[in-house]
């Protein structure tokens, strides 16, 4: 799990201090194309790194019927998350026999702040283990070259907030992708960071099982 650099999401003044960070159900137009338009640019600041990373999966996941989850940042969309209906994950293998959550993530750009990244990932790691799962799995598009310097830095980024990589598989679709699993751990901090109303928990309860 991700345990490097410091967790800051409190605001201070007061004995009870509230979380800066909130996570919400994604549920409305606005909200959806809010989404899109975060995952769009993160796409254009990887490009200016030389990283290929096509968004059109994930923009077609955020304007499907597929559940959504926001990290907001004082009322700013700082980070989502979207949660397939019916996922499949034949194409993992023996790796995606063990319970699981299937999401797709809008990416950490390397060399920038890692903050909203590092506690989302918290935040997914800790409600899949309080909701019996073992792994998140995510699936990104294979770069054609995955051992260039650019593409390199990214799985770096990605190791750093606790994703592990495995081999790429191509989907049912023939799209070539590389698998990141990250390992359910209860951990307290996501929960002070972060507010999340019952609706966001059970989201992630009911589709992960």
């Amino acid at each position: 799990m991700a345990t490097a650099g410091t967790i800051h999401g409190l605001t201070a003044g007061s004995d009870n201090p509230r979380p800066v960070y909130e996570m919400v159900p994604i549920d409305t137009g606005a909200s959806r194309a809010e989404a899109a338009a975060l995952a769009q640019e993160t796409a254009l600041r990887l490009g200016a790194q030389q990283l290929d990373h096509p968004t059109s999966h994930l923009v077609d996941l955020i304007w499907s019927q597929a559940d959504m989850l926001g990290l907001y940042e004082d009322g700013i969309l700082a980070g989502c998350l979207v949660v397939p209906p019916d996922p499949d994950v034949l194409h993992w293998g023996a790796e995606g026999r063990a319970p699981g959550l299937l999401v797709s993530v809008v990416p950490p750009v390397p060399g920038g702040d890692t903050q909203e990244g590092r506690l989302l990932t918290l935040w997914l790691a800790d409600r899949a283990a309080r909701s019996g799962l073992e792994w998140i799995r995510w699936e990104i598009p294979a770069p054609a070259d995955a051992s260039s310097e650019a593409n390199t830095s990214l799985m770096n980024t990605m190791h750093d907030l606790g994703w592990e990589n495995l081999p790429p598989v191509r989907r049912p679709n023939g799209e070539r992708v590389t698998r990141l699993r990250l390992r359910a751990e209860a951990r307290d901090a996501p929960a002070v960071a972060i507010s999340a109303p019952e609706a966001a928990l059970r989201m992630l309860t009911v589709t992960g099982r």
